[in-house]
């Protein structure tokens, strides 16, 4: 049975500050703030999504 999900995206927070063209320090606030959702990967790797990125930016990179 196939799905039409969105793939996830996940990046690290210094790709998504590229990708925003703003800083690492940035993401990590909006994680904290809980405007992004951080994906735990390890005890030190935390990923966000880019689809998520898009939609809480207003991107419209990801419907």
């Amino acid at each position: 049975m196939a799905t039409n999900a969105p793939t996830r995206r996940l990046v690290s927070l210094t790709e998504a500050g590229r990708y925003l063209n703003t800083s690492k320090a940035t993401v990590w606030r909006r994680v904290a703030d809980g405007t992004l959702t951080g994906h735990r990967l390890g005890p030190r790797t935390v990923r966000v999504d880019l689809n998520e990125v898009d939609r809480v930016f207003g991107l419209g990179g990801a419907e």
